[in-house]
């Protein structure tokens, strides 16, 4: 709750290769970071401006790489802010980086499970497993930041029973304390 001040990383998706998502947009195909020190100037040049130290990065999906950057910059800039943003549950937020997050300022992560199930993980091509989700909230959660999963149903050839069986690997992500929060949304094609 509050105001979050909203900063964009990155133009575009690092990834994009979802096959639900329209990669052939220019804000989803055409990558281009911006540099930490860049990143750095406009956050303070936004708390002067608002005398807020919340922030939103409001990227589709954070790069892992340029978040390692831009918080190794705010810890040695010793700029005091909160912030959360959107990720995909990929092995790059190791327990290392997670922590390191955690002490720039990270307080949640937004990200994308989608179906909760392999086969279709693999069929929309979003480059982690079940396990790789689990493993990546678990070094969020022992970094003791906050995790919210994006879901959805209703995706091509998912079965009932695949939905069942989603809402049962989350409801163990929920009595494992792996995530926090979750919304699900009906799949509908653009």
């Amino acid at each position: 709750n509050g105001r979050w001040n909203k900063i964009a990383l990155a133009h575009g998706c690092y990834w994009h290769k979802c096959s639900f998502c329209d990669t052939s947009l220019d804000y989803i195909k055409r990558f281009n970071q911006a540099e930490e020190g860049i990143l750095c100037d406009k956050i303070q040049d936004i708390i002067k401006q608002t005398n807020y130290r919340g922030f939103h990065f409001v990227d589709e999906a954070a790069p892992p790489a340029l978040l390692r950057k831009l918080a190794n910059e705010l810890v040695n800039r010793n700029i005091s802010i909160s912030w959360w943003t959107n990720i995909r549950f990929e092995s790059s937020f190791d327990e290392n980086l997670c922590l390191l997050l955690a002490k720039s300022g990270c307080i949640a992560v937004s990200g994308g499970l989608e179906v909760a199930s392999d086969r279709l993980l693999r069929k929309m091509n979003k480059g982690v497993s079940i396990e790789q989700v689990a493993i990546t909230a678990s070094n969020f959660k022992k970094a003791g930041i906050m995790i919210h999963a994006y879901l959805m149903y209703g995706f091509p050839t998912q079965t009932e029973q695949e939905t069942i069986d989603s809402l049962e690997i989350v409801r163990q992500l929920f009595v494992n304390k792996l995530i926090n929060s979750a919304f699900w949304h009906r799949f509908a094609m653009t």
